[in-house]
């Protein structure tokens, strides 16, 4: 094999242990190349993929080289300048063209190529590349370009504030960590290596990203509520942290549904004197049937609700209320529609209705002529008190195997305030976490309370023999009967 093609040996080898790996891991014979994965075994194809990443790496470093070589003739200007020549203003266009891929990607080969390439001094002696160790990790197919421009641009980046020998064993230690964190795992490594080798420049690149925050709230044609924002690490830590709580609550709850968990308590039975769920046994009604995406969504939902209902929320929030308004007739026929304040898009008189309970929200119902008829959020509230009761009943959130926590419930009527003239009793009364409150009115959900357990009966569509499921319940309330009572305290308002 001729010599001058003795770049290409390390490729040569890689190719061939890509054909040795592809027939081993091959169980049949295809009947087409195109088939060939079809037959193979999941170890096999594990091992393919490994190889062909290895084979995939070998030509980056290959076209990194190329590229290196193509910016540097193409810089002089005049007949020498090869891009120019071949019709482009750049290398990097040329090289987009060519691969037909991004411009960026282009870019991305001649910088990393650049940074690995051999050096020239003015005396043409040959010098080290600028980061030796990018080099050699390019050069032994173990970081693909995206990695090792992710270090060069880190290097380069805080090259004349760091020290010299400081920097030299970053790049080592981050050529070596690539292969077994990936590019996303070197994004979270450079920035925890850049706060040390620059401990000045944290507070400078903090007050950078601080400058750039901002949320954008907006309703859009089709009558969704769009929000799109950005925060700096010290605001937006408390939002990720409270969303994934949340969220990771509602997992937890959905893998404890599918194990049976929240099942009736040994000896209770359904209202109806029929057979309820077993304990134990998986419930698919009460699968998730949400995307992570929703959940954040309904999470959100849900912590702005509670601060608008909150004691300790700043004042202007406590003070801040929003309104649902709706014609009374509307109301109590369920036929035409609602506006809330600030928002244009309409809503059912269904999800009004909902509103009517939630903490933070108030309906306005208007007569014929749009006057005030009534403000009913402060008559339809439950006392302390009472919810100290529910709470103590439900623990929390009451519907099966839900693991929301009280401070994320709020007290709901059973038998709804205005269609079924429902009493603000304790009995009529059940904490529900925002979620499954929109399941029971949107699902059609029949819930009833016996000896202090509270049973939730899904509609035919979900469970065409409608099985009563038995909500949770306190841990204590076993023993309720001998408990001592809960009794609220009241404290006076200081002078």
């Amino acid at each position: 094999m001729p010599e001058a093609t003795a770049a290409l040996s390390e490729l040569r080898v890689a190719c061939a242990v890509a054909d040795e790996v592809w027939a081993g891991a091959m169980l049949g014979v295809s009947a087409d190349p195109a088939g060939d994965v079809r037959v193979m075994s999941g170890d096999g194809l594990v091992r393919v993929t490994e190889s062909l990443a290895e084979l995939a790496r070998r030509v980056q470093a290959l076209q990194a080289k190329c590229a290196a070589e193509l910016a540097s003739r193409s810089r002089g200007g005049g007949d020498d300048d090869v891009a120019r020549r071949h019709g482009f203003s750049s290398p990097e266009r040329l090289i987009a063209t060519v691969t037909g891929g991004r411009f960026s990607d282009a870019a991305k080969l001649v910088a990393v190529g650049e940074a690995t390439a051999p050096r020239a001094s003015f005396t043409g002696e040959v010098l080290p590349p600028r980061h030796p160790h990018l080099a050699a990790g390019l050069e032994s197919g173990s970081l693909c370009v995206d990695a090792a421009e992710t270090i060069r641009r880190f290097l380069d980046g805080i090259a004349v504030r760091a020290d010299r020998a400081e920097l030299g064993e970053a790049e080592r230690f981050l050529v070596e960590r690539a292969p077994l964190v990936g590019v996303d795992g070197l994004t979270r490594l450079v920035k925890q290596l850049q706060a040390r080798l620059d401990p000045d420049g944290v507070k400078p690149r903090e007050d950078e990203l601080r400058a750039h925050r901002g949320l954008r709230i907006w309703e859009d044609r089709a009558g969704m509520i769009q929000l799109q924002g950005a925060f700096d690490p010290a605001s937006g830590a408390p939002i990720k942290l409270a969303v994934e709580a949340l969220v990771g609550a509602e997992l937890h709850r959905a893998r404890d549904a599918k194990r049976g968990f929240g099942g009736s308590v040994d000896g209770e039975q359904a209202p109806d004197g029929g057979e309820p769920h077993a304990m134990g046994e998986p419930d698919a009604i009460f699968d998730e049937q949400r995307t992570i995406a929703q959940m954040n969504a309904d999470a959100l939902a849900d912590i702005a609700r509670l601060s608008l209902g909150a004691k300790q929320a700043p004042a202007a929030l406590r003070q801040a209320t929003v309104v649902a308004r709706v014609d009374a007739d509307s109301l109590a026929t369920g036929r035409g529609h609602a506006t809330i304040d600030g928002i244009d898009q309409p809503v059912s008189v269904a999800t009004v209705r909902e509103l009517a309970m939630s903490a933070g929200i108030s309906p306005l119902l208007l007569d014929h002529r749009s006057e005030p008829l009534e403000l009913g959020r402060a008559v339809r509230l439950f006392t302390t008190a009472q919810k100290l009761a529910l709470v103590e009943r439900d623990g929390g959130c009451a519907w099966p195997a839900c693991n929301r926590p009280p401070s994320h419930t709020q007290a709901h009527h059973i038998r709804w305030w205005k269609r079924h003239r429902g009493r603000t009793d304790v009995d009529n009364g059940i904490m529900l976490c925002s979620h499954h409150h929109h399941r029971v009115h949107d699902d059609g959900w029949v819930i009833t309370v016996h000896d202090a357990q509270t049973w939730f009966t899904p509609p035919a569509h979900l469970d065409p023999q409608q099985r009563p499921r038995p909500g949770n319940r306190r841990l204590s309330s076993a023993w309720m009967e001998t408990a001592a009572p809960v009794v609220p305290v009241a404290r006076a308002a200081a002078a």
